[in-house]
């Protein structure tokens, strides 16, 4: 499996880290190591690793509000839905290459059309949206679920948003009508008979959830749209009820990093970030939302036993075990996996386990390299960066690969 979507050239190279990566063995730096040493220090005194940083970094906690949200929303995703948990159909990401953290109504402006959602939340603590389609031709007509989780301070508090939000998105045209979804009565629902789409808010305990389905693949029927509302809802509720917020008066100082990890993943450029959302932690969903993976990615990850995800400007994969690994390795391995629009390139000297290749666009004489690809495994890590010029590549990745392995 390499999670990213290979449809698209360009897409492929950048999927695992545009849309934005294991304890490491070790916290922070000076942290005790745990585990079993199964292989020796690399000496990177001959490395070339360009400006790029090889020594851990102890990241510490949360600097501001809006900082210490952000990461409660990335701790949050790993408990929002995937379409595709309620309906095998959904089979691509819809949200591309948009910001996920929900802090106010910037992030998911595209799908609530009522324009008093800041007002309303204004107690928003964080949420998280997720976006996926039906397959077929890039011009066909698609079914698309987009779901958002939004966390407020407490059940009160979200038992008066929710009914708010779904009222002032009613109102929003005349034509509207209230829809009842049965199946969980804490929700509020309506559509417009002539046009195909729901939009629905259900409250549950101190969360909101959103769910908007638009269906251009068949005329508008009530019922087959209600049913993925109730189908997600199905999924959703129980999932989200195993989430453990930050306790308010600990969220200020929420730890950013508290398996160390982080550190000792590449920090993305603050010129040119990678992604929209910041660097984090995930472990599971989330990282998946952010792979732009498919429909089996959450099942290949829980075979490669993969438990933490650091994103920066690599990704780097930690599985429980080393054979955890191994199979990560065996998926993303590019020789054994090489596509008709992809070519093997030079790995950079003196790591093991590495293998790079290059996306290419265009045809015959007028091919080019649209993004180098470098892919290593090292005990329990499985790692992956791009970069357009392979010299900045090699020496990314290889700074990388000794991040992890510092001790």
């Amino acid at each position: 499996m390499r999670l990213a979507v290979k449809s698209t050239p360009i897409r492929a190279a950048w999927a695992l880290l545009l849309a934005g990566a294991l304890t490491l063995g070790a916290a922070a730096c000076g942290s005790a190591v745990s585990g079993t040493p199964t292989r020796t220090q690399p000496d990177i005194s001959n490395w070339d690793v360009g400006n790029y940083q090889t020594k851990p970094r102890v990241i510490g906690n949360a600097k501001s509000e809006r900082q210490a949200r952000a990461r409660e929303a990335q701790r949050l995703a790993d408990f929002v839905a995937l379409p595709f948990e309620a309906d095998p159909s959904y089979v691509e990401d819809a949200w591309h290459i948009r910001p996920h953290i929900v802090l106010n109504r910037k992030t998911i402006d595209n799908i609530v059309i009522n324009d008093t959602f800041d007002e309303v939340a204004k107690d928003l603590v964080a949420g998280w949206v997720n976006a996926w389609q039906t397959g077929g031709e890039i011009q066909a007509p698609r079914r698309t679920l987009n779901i958002a989780a939004l966390m407020f301070p407490d059940a009160k508090t979200a038992s008066a948003v929710g009914p708010a939000l779904e009222h002032d998105d009613f109102t929003y045209s005349s034509d509207n009508q209230p829809v009842p979804v049965t199946k969980h009565p804490n929700t509020t629902a309506h559509w417009r008979p002539d046009i195909s789409s729901i939009g629905s808010w259900t409250v549950h305990d101190r969360y909101v959830i959103f769910i908007k389905v638009v269906d251009d693949t068949s005329a508008p029927d009530l019922p087959a749209l209600t049913n993925q509302v109730e189908r997600m809802l199905d999924v959703q509720l129980p999932l989200i009820d195993k989430f453990q917020p930050t306790p308010a008066g600990e969220l200020q100082r929420v730890a950013l990093d508290p398996q160390g990890q982080l550190g000792r993943t590449l920090p993305s450029s603050p010129e040119l970030p990678l992604r929209p959302d910041p660097d984090g932690l995930y472990t599971g969903r989330g990282a998946l939302s952010l792979l732009q993976a498919t429909a089996k990615s959450l099942t290949r990850f829980e075979e490669a036993e993969v438990d933490l995800v650091s994103f920066g400007d690599a990704v780097v994969l930690r599985s429980k075990t080393e054979k955890g690994a191994r199979a990560m390795w065996k998926e993303w391995q590019p020789s054994t996996t090489l596509e008709p629009n992809q070519k093997m390139i030079a790995s950079p000297s003196g790591l093991t386990q590495i293998e790079c290749y290059a996306d290419l666009v265009g045809s015959g004489d007028k091919q080019t390299v649209a993004m180098n690809v470098c892919t290593f495994q090292v005990d329990r890590y499985t790692v992956q960066a791009v970069a357009r010029q392979l010299q900045d590549l090699h020496q990314k990745i290889t700074a990388q690969y000794a991040l992890i392995t510092s001790s």
